[in-house]
């Protein structure tokens, strides 16, 4: 009887030889243990997490082994693509959670592909992002093809030798079992044998089982508009004749006060504005607010403001997005402002900007720029607000401005300096800046140089705002807040998502309107101050705003967990 009778668990033809299939086989269990072993979190890549064994090393390597004809070819084919990806779902925490701090949510985060592609071809141009695309999907590939090839390599061992090692891994997933009932652990307090990609994998369903509940109670949330009080009531009567700017400064976090590596630049640079614009009369209240984003996706931060709902994810932004509740926008605009969006860093279609309310979108094609970008960022500060200023001088109605302020965008280099106001005409006076300094490949191979990079940029935009109010402020009230917190590679490990924001006028009963927030006075927040969910604002400052009851704006309303 020849082996073909003996069945799948048993080979079909003895091998002629075993030491070239054996190394090939030892080397995928390398790749294959590699992957099980690669953690998910930034902060967890140290030797100390690759100590344990994980337990489903074991049983591949059995069922590899014992497995043979059709039965081994589907255990091959299934063992590499669930490997492979594995491999690209942890790739993918450890990019979201490098730049946003948060795991990768398949049920809500393929919208991120979309956006590093704008980020990557905007910053090397879109043939090196091709490529770079490209690569990484022969990549992905190649490594399939090579993980699978090598752990084929266990045909190729004979049958004895195959019985043995089969044995030794059944043995091994037995102590496994063991273990997983009566745990031990090293040292470290991290456990010797693990069953960490089932358990990572059981995380994530239920991750995602956890977002799809928590939607459907943010749909219910949809349907009830703490402002429903007030909807005879006219808004903004303290504000009558006055123009307002929302400016989102990107990536204005409260690492840069927390930090002792940012806080004494930023500390001098917030008394310098307050100084500057306290000549012109006025006078500015400052707190703390926690933003539903970290590290890039701005525009949720923009949507929780401005509709008071708390979008912490792509999904809960879309159903924002169609749903009736009015933005921020909106209310002034039905209160007789003219609203308008200044967002330089749009360069596509934006149509989910007709929620807003807006009377008009100036993206980055609109507003005249005719100098050269600073790589990803389209324009600098200055000019962004010089050009909010010539379309609000022209209106003649009171106009509501929402403006992003992107010259602390990543990658941070160049990085603009001001110029005399007269002098920025159509942009092209920054030509020269735009040229200057290292390409984001040099300052990104350090890490030091990016945060000191990043440091002089929050530092231009905050002296941008200073100036801007001081020479063309004209009465009007400016909300200055940071839009998220930036990159972990700036904050590190356990940064909050709390941002500092700033109300700025030149009449101090409007700011007193404002004690409900227990705001500090000044540019500078305090420490210790209390810290608003971002979508609690529009109700708060709403409220103050206009000639209603005004409740204590509480520090949580419980109505989301950024």
């Amino acid at each position: 009887m020849n082996d073909a009778s003996s069945g799948p668990l048993l080979g079909a033809r003895e091998p002629t030889s075993t030491w070239p299939g054996t190394l090939r086989f030892v080397f995928g269990c390398v790749l294959l243990a590699a992957v099980l072993v690669l953690p998910s979190r930034p902060a967890d890549l140290s030797l100390d997490a690759l100590g344990a064994v994980p337990v489903e090393l074991p049983a591949a390597i059995g069922l590899l082994l014992l497995c043979r004809g059709r039965l081994f070819r589907l255990v091959l084919c299934v063992t590499s693509l669930l490997a492979v990806l594995l491999l690209v779902l942890k790739l993918a925490d450890l990019g979201t959670g490098t730049a946003l701090g948060r795991p990768f949510n398949p049920l809500f985060d393929l919208v991120i592909l979309r956006d590093g592609w704008n980020l990557l071809s905007g910053t090397i141009g879109t043939p090196k992002a091709a490529a770079a695309v490209a690569a990484a999907l022969l990549a992905g590939t190649a490594v399939t093809a090579l993980l699978a090839w090598c752990l084929a390599g266990a045909r190729r061992i004979r049958r004895p030798q195959r019985r043995l090692a089969g044995g030794l891994a059944a043995a091994l997933l037995g102590v496994a079992g063991l273990f997983a009932l009566w745990p031990s652990e090293r040292s470290s307090g991290s456990p010797v044998i693990d069953a960490g990609a089932v358990r990572y994998v059981a995380d994530r369903v239920a991750l995602m089982r956890r977002s799809a509940s928590d939607l459907a109670r943010f749909e219910a949330e949809l349907r009830q508009d703490p402002l429903d009080d007030l909807a005879q009531a006219k808004l903004f009567q303290a504000l009558a004749g006055r123009n307002v700017y929302v400016l989102f400064v990107e990536s204005y976090g409260r690492t840069v006060l927390s930090n002792p590596a940012y806080r004494e630049r930023i500390v001098a640079r917030l008394e310098a504005v307050e100084s500057l614009i306290g000549e012109t009369g006025y006078t500015a209240r400052s707190g703390w607010m926690t933003s539903p984003t970290v590290g890039g996706q701005s525009w949720l931060a923009h949507g929780a403001l401005l509709s008071g709902l708390p979008t912490t994810d792509q999904t809960r932004y879309a159903r924002m997005i169609a749903s009736p509740r009015k933005s921020l926008n909106r209310l002034f605009r039905e209160a007789g402002w003219r609203t308008i969006a200044v967002m330089p860093a749009i360069t596509m279609d934006w149509p989910e900007g007709d929620y807003f309310g807006y009377d008009d979108v100036y993206a980055s094609k609109g507003l005249g720029y005719r100098g050269l970008p600073f790589n990803w960022v389209t324009m600098p500060d200055q000019y962004t607000l010089t050009a909010a200023h010539r379309i609000v001088v022209q209106s003649p109605e009171p106009v509501m401005v929402e403006a992003a302020l992107i010259s602390s965008h990543a990658p941070w280099t160049p990085i603009p300096t001001l110029v005399p106001w007269a002098d920025v005409g159509d942009g092209s006076v920054f030509n020269r800046q735009a040229r200057s300094g290292d390409t984001p490949a040099v300052v990104w191979a350090e890490p030091d140089r990016v945060r000191a990079q990043y440091l002089l940029s929050v530092d231009y935009a905050l002296a941008t705002i200073g100036e801007f109010v001081a020479q063309f402020g004209e009465d009007a009230v400016f909300v200055v807040l940071g839009d998220h917190q930036p990159a972990r590679i700036v904050t590190g490990d356990a940064a909050t998502r709390d941002v500092p924001f700033h109300v700025i006028a030149n009449d101090p009963a409007l700011l007193r309107r404002l004690d409900g927030m227990d705001l500090t006075d000044g540019m500078l927040p305090r420490d210790g101050g209390p810290v608003m969910p971002m979508w609690s604002f529009r109700e708060g400052f709403v409220r103050a705003m206009s000639d209603a009851a005004q409740p204590p704006l509480k520090e949580d309303d419980g109505r989301g967990d950024p």
